[in-house]
């Protein structure tokens, strides 16, 4: 993970890498992370051009010749995944900001509260299941990648598993209990003994069906449906956050 600390103040360059310091051993992230503080916009676009991108952007807005907007329109142009979070004491600027997309606001000065706050969302939501990858092994197709974000759900078909996709169906030899150990952290509902939904698909809850947002319809085993509902409502309630 990359994380860029953009701002013309150095003494608060200095006290935002801290905090993030802090923060790093509490964040669920296995690989190395890498930090760097830089005094301009130019310096942070040259990075990009050194095909060096980052994860994660805390971008100071007034700053001298390129300031944090005009650096955060030639970043999206090249970047639309980064995370970019402005910094500034300039709070009149938040409605202005929104255009280039930014993650969230933070206002000066910033307190370790307020930046760990923002700074765990901003990791979850750059290493969620939408840029997860979840394998398996085809017969006819051999290994196959996909996003986690783009699988509805697993369907057991007795040793086979069919998983239904945004990009469309594949099948291949698995148990669906093992595929739902490799899926739990990212929240998959087990509804019926032959189901494994993604409740960013679901659309609605019945005590013996569950719709999608597409308009299909899935079984909810009886003995499973308290323990789905109360599963879902919880789920809304985080992602609501």
């Amino acid at each position: 993970m990359r994380i860029g600390f953009c701002d013309d103040d150095r003494a608060f360059l200095k006290l935002m890498a801290t905090y993030c310091r802090e923060c790093l051993p509490y964040i669920d992230h296995d690989g190395q992370v890498d930090m760097e503080c830089m005094s301009s916009g130019e310096k942070l676009l040259e990075f990009y051009r050194c095909n060096k991108p980052f994860d994660i952007v805390f971008l100071d807005l007034k700053m001298g010749q390129l300031n944090g907007f005009e650096t955060a329109r030639q970043i999206r142009m090249i970047d639309n995944k980064v995370i970019i979070i402005f910094v500034t004491s300039l709070s009149h600027y938040v409605l202005k900001s929104f255009e280039y997309k930014p993650f969230w606001y933070l206002i000066k000065p910033v307190t370790l509260k307020q930046f760990r706050n923002v700074f765990m969302k901003a990791v979850d939501e750059r290493f969620s299941a939408k840029c997860a990858e979840y394998s398996f092994s085809s017969k006819t197709e051999g290994v196959i990648k996909l996003s986690v974000g783009s699988i509805m759900y697993l369907e057991s078909l007795s040793r086979r598993i069919r998983l239904c996709s945004t990009d469309g169906d594949y099948f291949f030899y698995a148990g669906i209990k093992d595929e739902e150990e490799k899926l739990l952290k990212y929240d998959f509902i087990r509804t019926h003994k032959s189901y494994l939904v993604n409740p960013q698909y679901i659309k609605q809850i019945s005590r013996t069906w569950l719709t999608l947002k597409n308009g299909q319809q899935l079984p909810v085993s009886v003995r499973r449906y308290k323990a789905v509902f109360d599963f879902y409502t919880d789920y809304l309630a985080r992602s609501s956050l």
